[in-house]
């Protein structure tokens, strides 16, 4: 061995012959040239998954010799070898993987579903429920089954497993550029805390002087130090730009030069961030799937299934457009739009455009930080504009100023999203973030916005037009029919009503189009490809349910009843007595406030039914009413739909339908307006573009409170600037943030309540129970609650309980039984929702945040399935055998 601990290497020279003579190391035949090795070198490199796959299977193919003739499963389909010498080895047998355990089988396999659904012939054991999951081809991925049948015992949120993705290690300072861990940290809290530069100054004073610590290692003096470490943080961020667009305007009463300064980003450059980044490449999915629920142990084909927007039928259809052939995969970039107006001062509006990437999932995609929504621009209309009063025009006035208004909408998002446009023609080869090179194709596949500002962005009239509806020609006068379908509102549908004219004049023209509901208006959008602006827009629960059609029509109806008949003070009483339940507001006196959040009235529909049956006759039209809504309402929230579900939405749909005849003709309460037509587009939304989660404006409400938060700082000088930076500062944070969380690996919990370890050492249990109480005997228990009645003769009900359900635990008399009670539940299951494993935290305590809250179940009993109840009392019994038992008194 030579110095140093290693072999050295060989110093034999290959002769000429003896390289043109050496085996191929990927192929195994002679190489006739030093050519011939590099292009099966690069073939090697490009079929690498495909070849590590074939490798597992012929390392597993030695223990399935036992089920060579029960089993059969189909081979790995992979594309010709491109030389004459092909190694036998590299193709396995049917049995190859016959042995591997159900979690790598179900990973490898590659079920020929249409086949075996053809000639019924099992190609694999399959679990009893099961997600069947057909990739596109141009993912050239096998297809997958995911079980459903999984235990609660440790939840986990994730879903199906991807390709392992190599993550760069943690440095040694993951909060870089910040000097040191204690300055990251002050600067997150100060951004998230929106501090001003005063108490940034007042904080670092008392910092270095001692008045809060003597040993703090916050490095900075004053908030321009803090400012240049953020400037050094930004530089990986996308810079915002500025430009001004010079709009002249023809007209009679408006006309005149309107100067628009528009400050956004590059939208390319932040996808591209997405894109690359491998810390996102878990959460992505390039490809459209296709999934089937599958419950009876057999591949069914009837019962599709819809989450994220890849599923959906549009993402399908694109990618089915794209090209197949090219050296590199194709794969479209669906882009989530978002645009709100917000008052962010008593006189001032604006109008921030927020982007999300559809490819990556919703979890990570409706957060903060990174991978969450990026802000690209603002619409803001120029100064002699916003000095006009719309309501005090005449009709002439108010129709430039309506179409005034849309040439600065188009202006404004034609400059922002520019760099999209010839993309999404041609593409664009990257490499993505799992390493993989693939021509991306960006485009808008879902548009989330208010009726006016979606009227505005589409370029048609308002919601009381004659075709009012941005995905079909419906007549205004046929808005309150739910049950019928229309000619869908398309491109072609409207190039083709104008061919038939090409010769009419500007005012005939604008009358002909009048009849469709649009307006002489020609959208940015059309020269994009697979963005269709009238089919991106989506079905938003929170503008359009929430707060329309049950915030702003029928819950004002309920309440002028109540009203009207002197029964607002009783249903009040009753909403006051209504059980707490988690992630639900408890009101008191809804009747008697005017409520504005989409969120509230949502509370409000859950609460009112019970508190409406109990006033009411049990024939009102107004309990059956509230009773299909609700019913309705938790049909259109699922975040996981199915083909059944959709059909049985739609039944649902229908009978509102219906009802709300009953309640127009009693009540005289018109149903015909738009938010309550687009019920009917819910369903088929879903079907193309996953559910109503990937369409919520929810999610970007909070900006709008930073926004107005912002403007208010900085007394509306510079804002857009100000908030540009802003955004610019939390991405840079998140990104930070994500590295500091690899490295420090213990994350902080949730809840700080300490949890008590499981009462069952060789059982898997799906609850825990945290915050405990000193144990106490049950005796004392009873005699510390003799005022509560619940607490009467606690120790003999405890007794006897445990001598009907445990009597191998045997408690003699005077044997005393101690409780460990705990003020915190937590359960883990198997949502029915969407089958995953989730997690619920559940209070029992007398005193939470200055108030008693005592959670409500619905739990399962012997003798019924789905029955409700409060807790009262969570604790860990200890018996005199030294067995402890976990019970809960409801």
């Amino acid at each position: 061995m030579p110095k140093g601990g290693y072999r050295q290497r060989s110093t034999v020279k290959s002769t000429k012959a003896q390289k043109e003579l050496q085996p191929c190391s990927f192929c195994g035949g002679s190489v006739a040239n030093l050519q011939h090795a590099r292009v099966c070198n690069e073939y090697r490199k490009a079929r690498k998954d495909v070849y590590q796959h074939v490798m597992e299977r012929k390392r597993a193919r030695d223990s399935a010799q036992n089920h060579r003739e029960n089993r059969s499963v189909a081979a790995e389909h992979f594309d010709p070898q491109p030389m004459d010498i092909v190694d036998e080895e590299m193709y396995p047998d049917d049995d190859t993987i016959a042995q591997l355990p159900n979690s790598q089988l179900f990973a490898l396999m590659d079920v020929d579903s249409d086949k075996a659904a053809v000639n019924n012939i099992p190609t694999v054991e399959l679990p009893p429920r099961f997600i069947f999951v057909k990739h596109h081809p141009h993912a050239n991925r096998p297809n997958e089954i995911i079980p459903l049948d999984t235990s609660p015992s440790a939840p986990n949120d994730a879903g199906p497993a991807l390709s392992p993705v190599v993550t760069p290690a943690p440095t040694d300072r993951p909060w870089a550029p910040f000097r040191t861990y204690a300055d990251f940290k002050f600067t997150s809290r100060r951004i998230k805390r929106r501090s001003p530069n005063v108490e940034i100054d007042e904080d670092l004073l008392d910092l270095r002087d001692g008045s809060l610590t003597r040993d703090s290692l916050v490095t900075f003096r004053n908030h321009r130090d803090m400012e240049k470490v953020l400037a050094a943080a930004r530089v990986s961020n996308v810079a915002f730009e500025c430009e001004t667009l010079n709009i002249e305007f023809e007209g009679t009463s408006l006309a005149g030069t309107y100067n628009v300064d528009v400050e956004f980003r590059d939208p390319w450059s932040i996808m591209k961030q997405w894109i690359c980044d491998p810390t996102l490449a878990p959460v992505s999915t390039w490809f459209s799937q296709e999934k089937y629920l599958c419950l009876n142990g057999i591949i069914d084909f009837a019962n599709p299934l819809y989450d994220e927007p890849y599923t959906g039928e549009t993402w399908r259809s694109v990618d089915d457009d794209l090209p197949g052939d090219s050296h590199f995969p194709s794969c479209f970039l669906g882009l989530h739009v978002w645009l709100d107006k917000g008052l962010v001062s008593t006189k001032v509006q604006m109008h921030p455009i927020l982007l999300r990437g559809c490819w990556i999932n919703s979890a990570t995609r409706n957060g903060s930080g990174n991978g969450g929504s990026a802000l690209v621009g603002f619409v803001k209309m120029p100064d002699n504009m916003r000095q006009i009063d719309p309501r005090t025009l005449n009709a002439s006035s108010r129709a430039e100023y309506d179409q005034l208004k849309r040439i600065i909408y188009r202006g404004v998002c034609e400059t922002v999203m520019v760099s999209l446009q010839e993309r999404s023609h041609r593409g664009e080869a990257l490499r993505f973030g799992d390493g993989i090179v693939r021509v991306g194709y960006p485009g808008v596949l879902i548009e989330s916005m208010d009726f006016e500002e979606l009227a505005a962005w589409l370029a048609i009239r308002n919601s009381r037009s004659l075709h009012p509806c941005p995905q079909c020609l419906v007549h205004h006068d046929d808005l309150h029919r739910l049950a019928r379908s229309y000619a869908p509102r398309t491109a072609a549908s409207m190039s083709a009503a104008l061919a038939k004219a090409p010769t009419l004049s500007k005012t005939q023209r604008n009358e002909f189009l009048k009849a469709y509901g649009l307006h002489d208006f020609e959208h940015f959008l059309w020269s994009f490809a697979h963005s269709d602006p009238y089919e991106a827009a989506g079905y938003d629960c929170l503008h359009f349910f929430d707060g329309g059609i049950w915030g702003r029509h029928m819950w004002v109806l309920i309440k002028d009843y109540l009203q009207t008949h002197g029964l607002a003070t009783v249903f009040n009483a009753n909403m006051e007595k209504f059980p707490r339940w988690r992630n639900l507001k408890h009101l008191s006196s809804p009747t008697t406030i005017d409520y504005s959040d989409g969120q509230t009235f949502l509370d409000i529909l859950k609460c009112a039914l019970p508190c409406l049956v109990q006033i009411l006759p049990p024939n009102s039209s107004l309990i059956k009413l509230v009773r299909e809504m609700q019913k309705v309402r938790t049909m259109l929230g699922l975040w996981v739909t199915t083909g059944s579900r959709n059909e049985y939405t739609n039944k649902l749909i229908i009978a509102y339908g219906k009802i709300c005849e009953d309640v127009s003709e009693q009540h005289n309460k018109s149903v015909n307006f738009l938010k309550q037509h687009f019920l009917s587009h819910a369903v088929k939304n879903f079907q193309r573009k996953g559910t109503s989660r990937n369409m919520n404006t929810r999610v970007g409400e909070g900006f709008q409170q930073e926004v107005a938060a912002q403007y208010k700082k900085t007394n509306g000088k510079n804002a857009e600037h100000q908030i540009s930076v802003m955004d610019e500062n939390e991405e840079a944070m998140a990104r930070i943030q994500m590295a500091v969380d690899d490295w420090h690996k213990d994350e902080e919990q949730d809840e700080q309540d300490p949890i008590l370890g499981s009462s069952n050492a060789n059982a898997s249990v799906h609850w825990q129970l945290g915050s405990a109480d000193p144990r106490v005997t049950t005796v004392r228990m009873e005699a510390a609650h003799q005022r509560n009645p619940l607490f009467r003769d606690f120790n003999l009900k405890l007794r006897e309980y445990l001598a009907h359900h445990h009597p191998s635990h045997f408690v003699r008399p005077d044997q005393d039984i101690q409780i460990e009670p705990c003020k915190v539940l937590y359960v883990n299951y198997q949502s029915k929702v969407d089958w995953k494993l989730a997690r619920d935290i559940l209070r029992c305590n007398p005193c939470f945040h200055t108030r008693p809250r005592y959670d409500s179940v619905i739990y399962e009993a012997q003798d019924d399935d789905l029955v409700m109840g409060q807790l009262q009392l969570v604790f860990r019994c200890h018996l005199p055998q030294k067995v402890t038992l976990d019970l809960a008194m409801i």
